[in-house]
């Protein structure tokens, strides 16, 4: 069957290598971009690294991930531009009708824009960054990505949870400081007071030695409450950061050594059967 009209194979050939090139030139100016704003921030958190090398490398990153998503939507849109430039299409009547456009966009990129601005005020005044293990509003877990307009937290479980920079609302960030471990332990009433503080104080020495995420000695507050099965014992220590939940098991586990071995009895409920009744005995 013959067409109606010529198709020009070498013109198209042409249109397809050149856009072809302007793929790859976008491509190469990006990385060289993204090679030229990587090594900026290098040299210029280099300087604030006496401060806290640990803390100033994660806001680096941070910030250079936020930077680096907005430049590459910008990048996809400069390209998008240059290729139907060379297609034929007029590029200015549609940047003409992008004041109108816009004006719209803006209306509908509200959201859009409020979660960049989240996203980069919680980066810059290091509220959160990359590599933090925080709580946002109920979800606990690792900050693995800060976007243009989301952050990834990743659980201890492996769920990845996504939540919206403009939705950000009480966070705990648990890697900016030291932690604190705390530790109750519940003794049964007949157990001496002054016996179980002299076990407890003479466990919390060798603790120290042998955790070398315990930044103090344990201190023992005194008691914490009168439960109706014992009396609970509260115990705190400063722990190195994101440490004080490894810690606190620790803790645990070797203060229920130290009273199983001086035969120190914890708080527990126990059951008396009798004439077929159960009861309850504290």
């Amino acid at each position: 069957m013959k067409l109606p009209f010529k198709i020009d194979y070498e013109h198209i050939s042409l249109k397809l290598l050149g856009i072809i090139l302007i793929i790859i030139g976008s491509m190469l100016a990006y990385y060289i971009l993204v090679f030229i704003i990587k090594r900026l921030f290098s040299l210029s958190f280099k300087r604030l690294h006496f401060k806290n090398p640990y803390l100033i490398k994660r806001r680096q990153k941070s910030l250079e991930k936020i930077t680096l998503s907005l430049l590459r939507y910008g990048f996809y849109f400069v390209a998008f531009l240059i290729i139907l430039s060379s297609i034929g299409i007029n590029i200015q009547t549609i940047l003409t009708g992008a004041g109108i456009l816009g004006v719209v966009f803006a209306v509908g990129s509200q959201n859009l824009i409020k979660d960049f601005v989240e996203g980069f005020f919680n980066v810059f005044e290091d509220n959160i960054s990359i590599g933090d293990y925080v709580e946002i509003d109920g979800v606990e877990g690792r900050i693995t990505d800060i976007g243009l307009r989301a952050l990834k937290i990743k659980s201890f479980t492996g769920e990845i949870h996504i939540i919206p920079n403009s939705k950000i609302g009480h966070v705990i960030n648990y890697s900016l400081e030291d932690g604190k471990a705390l530790v109750d332990i519940l003794v049964d009433y007949n157990v001496d007071l002054a016996n179980a503080l002299k076990v407890i104080e003479k466990s919390l020495k060798m603790i120290k030695d042998q955790n070398i995420n315990i930044i103090s000695t344990p201190t023992i507050m005194g008691v914490n409450k009168l439960q109706t099965i014992g009396y609970e014992i509260r115990i705190i220590c400063l722990t190195v950061k994101e440490t004080h939940w490894s810690v606190q098991r620790f803790m645990r586990g070797e203060l229920m050594k130290a009273f199983k071995h001086e035969k120190i009895e914890i708080g527990v409920n126990q059951i008396k059967i009798r004439n077929n009744n159960i009861s309850s005995i504290h």
